[in-house]
């Protein structure tokens, strides 16, 4: 369940790098063969992700402005992802090599959008606008 999960956000962050990618490219990047990305944008769609297909040779993108970024999560799921990083030795052998990159990227998108948003938030206090 693990790889599958990291598949799909790997699927989720590749259509959102290159709208229009082709199966086949989705497929070599993840591994994995194209019947089980076909298996895999099914699965996204039952999720509510808006993601269609454009056509024969035009692959996929999304509906509207969806993506992933900035990472929509509260204080305490931020706080319950951060503590990976206590097990993550333990956690390690377990997990496909990429995922302690992909955990690290995850984790300075979020530290980047919460600093962003407080440095606005201070600019707005400065010119007494907040």
């Amino acid at each position: 369940m693990t790889d599958r999960l990291i598949r799909l956000m790997r699927i989720i962050t590749l259509i959102q790098a290159r709208p229009g990618i082709l199966t086949r490219e989705l497929a070599e990047r993840c591994g994995t063969t194209e019947r089980t990305i076909y298996r895999d944008m099914v699965a996204l769609s039952a999720m509510h992700i808006p993601v269609i297909h454009q056509g024969y040779g035009k692959g996929y993108a999304f509906i509207g402005n969806f993506a992933l970024y900035p990472l929509d999560w509260t204080d305490e799921e931020m706080h319950a992802f951060s503590q990976l990083n206590t097990v993550m030795e333990l956690i390690v052998p377990l997990l496909p090599v990429e995922f302690q990159s992909a955990y690290e990227k995850v984790m300075a998108a979020d530290y980047k959008y919460r600093s962003d948003r407080a440095e606005l938030v201070q600019q707005l206090d400065d010119l007494g606008l907040s």
